[in-house]
Formats: C-alpha cells, structure tokens, sequence
C-alpha cells in the first residue's frame, strides 16, 4: 500500500541517531559550561580580594586618628571599595547578602574615617570571605622560587623599585604615589605574598603599577611575590628563624598551621614576639620548609575545620561548599597512596565525607553531625600520620600506579575493544578509523586540558567532577543506544549470510560518528582524574619513587593491553550471533556502571543530593551505596527487563519467517 504522510518520518535508527547527535552537541554545551564561566568568576572574585588586601595595607597612610592626611590616598580607597561593590555585583553577591553587608559596613566605616585597625581587620576578613565563597585558589601550583623571582625582580622591576628594591629606581622618580619601599619591614608584615601576588598580576589602577598576568605565569608571579615579600628581612633574622624551625618544628606548626597561612595571613598575624617573627623571616624566605606540594590532606583538615565553623554559625550553604572543597581539593588526589597503604581506611573516608555533606544538607541537628564531624577530622589526622610515618615504600607506590591506570582506564579500553570487535566481526573494517580517531582526539583534547588548566585558566576540583559525572551520563545515553542498536540486528534469519549487508546498511555515516563519540568519551573522562592521581603519588614520593612509579604505569599500560588481547581473542572466535548478543550485553552493563559513577562524581562535586542507605561500595560496578545513583541503574537494569523480552519474541517471528 502507499505510506500514509505520517510514514514519511525518517526511520527508527535515523532518529536515534539524530537524537544521539543532538544530545553530545547539548553535552559539549553543558561541558564547556561547567569548565567556562568558573574561572571568569574566581578572577573576578581574585580581583575584588586583591583590591581589599590593598585597602588593609594602605588605608593608614591615607588617614590617622580619624584625619585624612593623603587626599589622594583617601579618594583611593573610597574608589577601591567601589570597585569591589562592582565585582561582587557581577559575582551575583546583592547587598542583602552578607558579604554584600559587610562591604557596606567596610564602606561606612571608610567614609567615617575610621580606625586603620578597624578598616584592617574588616578587610582582611572580607577578603578571605570571598576567596572561600566563590574557590579561589589559595596555593601556589608549586613551591615558590625566589631564585626566579630574583631574576624576574632583575628583570622587570628594578627601573621602578631599585636593585635594593627601596622604591628608588630612576624610572620612578617623579612618580605619585611614588614606587612601594620593599625593605621597609613595617609595610612589608601588613602584607601577605598573596597581596603581592594579586598586586603583581592585576598592578593597581591610577598608579605606575601595572599587572604582568599577561607576561608572567602564574608560578612566576608567585616566584616573584615571594621574593619581594622577602626583602625587608635581615639575614640574620632569617638564620635565627631557620634554626628554631629546625630545631622546635611544632612552634612552627601553632603559628603556621599549613602553608595556606604563609601565603594568606600578613607577617603581623603570624608572629608575636621576636622568635616567631624570625620564624615567618625565614619560611617566607625558604617557603619549601613547609612542603606545601606534599600535603593535601592539611588542607582536607583546614576546609573540614572551616565548614564545621560555619555550619556552627548557621552557613549552612558555606559548610557543604567548604566540605566538598575539603574532599576534592584535599582527600581525593591522595586516595591512590592512600589505597595503596589501606584500602578499607580509603573507602571508610569516603563514606564519613559522604554523611557529613548529606547531614549538612539537611540541616541536621548539631548533635547529630558533631559525631560525624568528629570521625571525620580524627580519621584524617591517623591517616595523615600513617602516610608520614609508615610512607609509601617502592611496592606500595608500584602497586598504586598500577592500580590508577588499570582502574581508571579498564572502561574506557573495554568499550573501545568491544566497539573494534563489532565493526570487525561485521566486516566493515573501514569503519575502525572512526573508533580510532575518537580515542585519539580524546588524548589530545585531554593534554591540551591539563594544559590550559595549569597555566592559563582554573579548572576547580568540582569542575572536574562535573565533567567527569556529566561524560559518564552522556556516555550511559550513547551506550545505551549503541547496546540497543545493536541487539536490535539480532532478527537477521541466517546469520552468515545476512550480517554484514545488515550492519553495513545500518553504519551510515551519522552511526560511525556516534561510534567516535563514544569513543572519545570513554576515554577523555578519565584522562583529567588519572594525571591528578598521578601527580599527587608523585608529589608523595619525590625522586626517590621515579623508578616504581614509571615501573607501575609500565605494568598497568602492559594488563591493559593482555585483557585487550584476550577479549579480542575470545570474542572474535564466538559464533557470529552469540558475539553480537555478548557485544550488546555487556555495552549495556558498562552503561549502567558508567550511570552510578556519573550520579556519585556528580554528588561529590555538589550537583545532587546524596543519600546514603547502605556502606555497600563496589566501586567496578558503580555501586555507591545511595538512593539516587542506585535508582539511576534500578530504572536501566528495568529498561532492560522490558525491552529483552519484545525483542526476543521478534527473533522468533524473523526466524519464523525465514524457515518458511
């Protein structure tokens, strides 16, 4: 008979097609999204800090004793205390907020001329208030360098500052406000390198200060932040200073906690007597006394510690994002070396920080989570201990770089071989290119990732959980398609004879790019996660761990590609049917492994709730334990109840038919 107009619409696989095309263009939005706008905003938010610290350090010299004494230097400060309004107005933050409030309260009290040590308190506080709401980054990506920051000092500074670095270069002559006095210790303790940071990447608007963020890298202003911020102390305050901290280290850990403090907190709120203010003379000299690359989980306990204080104050928003910080910025770059040192403590952490988020969420009675809290903080304490104490010997770091590449890239190989085998087993061995060219730009997309994140814009902790969480839900919905599409070829009436003319009409050109896309996923979200890993057991080990490490992801590359070997061997000597049945089941299942692990990375980055009703973690089959992701993969593993039994009646009918 002649279609009906209806029957005009572009057949079945043509739309899933279109459908699965539409939905990876979408995600690529969705992505871009979540790796975009976060760093626009934690420079806006760097800005308005910046502009604080400043505010903090100069507003003495503009009024004393409630007089103005620098006209000019007072109109600065009402126009910086604008210009932060204006940033934080672009940042969403209205003057109801508190932070919003507090900025009108800094505002008055300028206009009042108040107290230098009011403005400075006020300040200082708001600013790290701001660094902590909107992520902004608190560390150097390394150890600073004053040996660099010498040389770039050389290099672009002295003309203005003198090679003393006393404000008295020839080029700054004339200059009002004349060139800053580095040696002028009274100034240099009111600010921290991170003032100095900020005032060397973004300089300072209506002086001769200009930003070098454009000509600077983000390790070499830190470089050169620490090397100025070192100028006005004696050398023999800084030999003092390195002797008590060689000698009583823990008087080094009650003033200076982490290195966080060394970067953030003014020499003045360090030190109170003349001990402790050779000890900052010195580690502000010799910033790799502290270690700062080798110990994130300091910095696990210091964010835990902050959002317990803020929940106490009734921010509740404040703790969970503090929390999350706590977690992947802190815990999760050390899991491998923890894993490798004690599994079960590994996977009882994860759970506490799972509680404690979900607890804070709901506004939990304080009674209630302090005990979760409390568990929390000491078990980080014992595992921080444990790693210092017992360390991470040659098997143990073998053991974790073996273990990081085979977990994180066993799904991700697994789909790309299953992907090979079909086109293979259907003859269309043209069609491999596509699979190919997938995993290959997702290598390349993924290095020039990592690239941009360490040196030219920040990609956040929670922002890699949301890329990684939003690949693996998109690559659920592709493979589900693909299990599908594929199973649904399983109606041909003589196998042998009609499969490679079926496949063949199906792979059109739309299919083959949905093959890359899959291809390309499986592979680039796992690619940010494992360089972390990797650079966090590297930062454990040191030199000493080049040999096991490298032996370890050796090991993983060569289990990798046996398990390739042995899936390919095995599958392409299956009866034709039977492989496309095994090829379709098990893109399914991985399917619904991916689904729990996108929910789960999701929830760690603060996207979803969190609901955790059981301590079941199987961790391969993207179990975690709660409600959302385990209902995610109950609604797939029901899809495919559903579905299997229809298409298996369709096979009867086909075969049927062909017998006749």
């Amino acid at each position: 008979r002649e279609p009906r107009p209806m029957d005009r619409s572009p057949p079945k696989p043509i739309r899933l097609v279109r459908s699965a095309r539409l939905a990876g263009r979408l995600a690529l939005v969705a992505l871009l999204w979540a790796a975009g706008p976060a760093s626009a905003q934690e420079d806006e938010a760097r800005r308005a800090s910046h502009l604080l610290d400043y505010i903090a350090v100069d507003y003495p010299a503009a009024v004393r004793d409630g007089v103005v004494v620098s006209e000019l230097e007072y109109r600065e400060q009402i126009e910086f205390a604008g210009e932060v309004r204006s940033l934080l107005a672009r940042l969403g933050v209205r003057e109801t907020n508190p932070i919003g409030g507090d900025l009108a309260e800094l505002a008055a009290t300028i206009q009042a001329r108040g107290s230098a040590a009011d403005v400075a308190s006020h300040a200082r506080a708001l600013s790290a208030e701001i660094r902590t709401r909107f992520g902004v980054r608190a560390l150097p990506p390394r150890v600073p360098d004053l040996e660099s920051g010498g040389r770039l000092y050389a290099q672009e500074c002295t003309s203005c500052h003198g090679i003393q670095g006393r404000g008295d270069g020839p080029a700054g002559l004339g200059l009002d406000p004349a060139p800053t006095d580095f040696t002028d210790l009274a100034r240099a303790v009111e600010l921290s390198p991170f003032a100095l940071y900020n005032t060397i990447s973004f300089g300072i608007s209506g002086t001769g200060m200009v930003g070098f963020a454009d000509a600077f890298g983000e390790a070499e202003r830190y470089d050169l932040a620490f090397y100025v911020g070192s100028l006005a102390f004696r050398a023999d305050a800084i030999e003092r200073g390195r002797s008590i901290a060689e000698a009583e280290p823990e008087r080094v850990s009650e003033k200076i906690p982490d290195f966080a403090a060394l970067v953030h907190a003014p020499a003045s709120e360090l030190s109170g007597d003349a001990d402790a203010e050779a000890v900052v003379a010195f580690l502000r000299s010799h910033p790799e006394f502290l270690r700062a690359d080798a110990s994130p989980l300091q910095a696990a306990r210091r964010l835990l510690a902050e959002s317990w204080s803020a929940f106490g104050e009734g921010d509740t928003r404040q703790a969970v994002d503090l929390a999350v910080a706590a977690y992947i910025e802190g815990y999760e770059p050390v899991e491998p070396s923890i894993d490798a040192l004690d599994r079960d403590l590994r996977i009882a952490l994860e759970l506490e920080f799972l509680r404690y988020r979900g607890l804070l969420r709901r506004q939990a009675p304080r009674d209630d989570v302090e005990p979760v809290y409390a568990s929390l903080r000491d078990g980080l304490a014992v595992t921080e201990r444990r790693l210092e104490s017992e360390g991470l010997g040659a098997s143990a770091v073998f053991i974790g770089a073996l273990t990081i590449l085979a977990r994180e890239g066993l799904e991700a190989l697994l789909i790309i071989v299953a992907l090979c085998g079909v086109l293979i087993r259907a003859e269309r061995r043209d069609a491999l290119r596509y699979v190919h060219a997938g995993w290959v730009a997702a290598l390349l997309a993924g290095a020039a990732t990592w690239y941009a994140a360490q040196e030219l814009v920040r990609i956040s902790g929670v922002q890699r959980e949301v890329i990684e969480g939003l690949s693996s839900l998109i690559a659920t919905a592709i493979l589900f398609y693909v299990s599908y599409w594929l199973i649904s070829k399983l109606q041909a009436e003589r196998w042998q004879q009609f499969i490679h003319a079926k496949l063949t009409a199906a792979l059109s050109r739309g299919s083959l790019w949905t093959l890359a896309a899959v291809s390309f996923i499986a592979v680039y979200r796992e690619l940010l996660e494992t360089v972390l890993f990797y650079q966090a057991l590297w930062a454990q080990t040191g030199p000493a761990g080049m040999q096991p490490l490298v032996l370890g992801i050796a090991a993983g590359a060569a289990l990798l590609a046996v398990l390739a070997a042995l899936v390919f061997y095995f599958g392409l000597r299956l009866p034709v049917r039977h492989f496309f049945s095994l090829s379709s089941g098990f893109l399914y299942a991985l399917a619904i492994i991916l689904a729990g692990q996108g929910i789960a990375a999701l929830q760690e980055a603060n996207w979803l709730p969190a609901t955790v009703i059981s301590d079941l973690r199987i961790e391969w089959l993207g179990i975690y334990g709660t409600v959302e992701g385990l209902a995610m993969q109950g609604a797939l593993v029901a899809a495919a109840l559903a579905t299997v039994p229809r298409l298996l009646s369709n096979q009867r009918r086909s075969s049927v038919v062909a017998e006749g």
